[in-house]
């Protein structure tokens, strides 16, 4: 599987049998460039793009709800917050990715509980109104505890709206610098056994 990043929080994961977008409007209405839209599913957690994606979106299998989906091999499961939003926890190749879109309030413990056991996190992390502080999103990665963790919606160039920059996240979290990769390949046998990565991903 390799992961791309669009901005904000949108991805896009590329499995051998079927590639995913997640939030694909979220890096657009940000003034950010964003991804196509041609893909086997579009994940969607923001509210004001839905009606817009089934006006541009021709094919592929949107959600868009919380509950259980499957389709071409993934396993798709969406869960409604308290405050309305939507979080995913989502299977493909044997890997359980643990999505939150870009949520601005801690979860409860049910919601943890719903989204737990993950093997990667992709947490928003800017702060401000829009976004999970640097310090409530360390919180949820230490109840959760995944192998890897993915950083998202923080301050990179062209953003129309104002964050807090990565740097202040990567302290919270006890590392002092990190380079970010063009893409991040991962397999089931490669996660770490042991511990706690994070990884970060250039905006294409």
């Amino acid at each position: 599987m390799y992961i791309y990043w669009y901005g904000q929080s949108s991805f896009k994961l590329q499995g051998k049998e079927a590639m995913i977008l997640l939030d694909p409007y979220s890096s657009r209405i940000a003034g950010l460039r964003g991804p196509n839209f041609k893909a086997d599913l579009i994940i969607l957690n923001n509210s004001t793009a839905k009606s817009q994606a089934k006006k541009d979106i021709k094919e592929g299998f949107i959600i868009d709800g919380p509950g259980e989906y499957e389709s071409k091999g993934v396993f798709v499961l969406g869960i409604q917050t308290k405050d309305n939003h939507l979080i995913y926890q989502i299977e493909l190749e044997d890997i359980k990715i643990g999505y939150l879109g870009e949520i601005n309030q801690n979860l409860t413990d049910s919601e943890i509980e719903r989204i737990d056991n993950v093997d990667v996190l992709i947490v928003p992390v800017g702060g401000k109104k829009n976004t999970l502080s640097s310090e409530t999103a360390a919180e949820i990665i230490r109840e959760i505890e995944p192998k890897i963790v993915i950083p998202s919606c923080y301050q990179v160039p062209g953003l129309k709206v104002q964050l807090d920059p990565v740097e202040k996240f990567l302290k919270e979290m006890g590392v002092k610098k990190m380079d970010a990769e063009d893409k991040i390949r991962l397999t089931k046998k490669e996660l770490p056994e042991d511990g706690m990565k994070i990884m970060m991903l250039k905006n294409s």
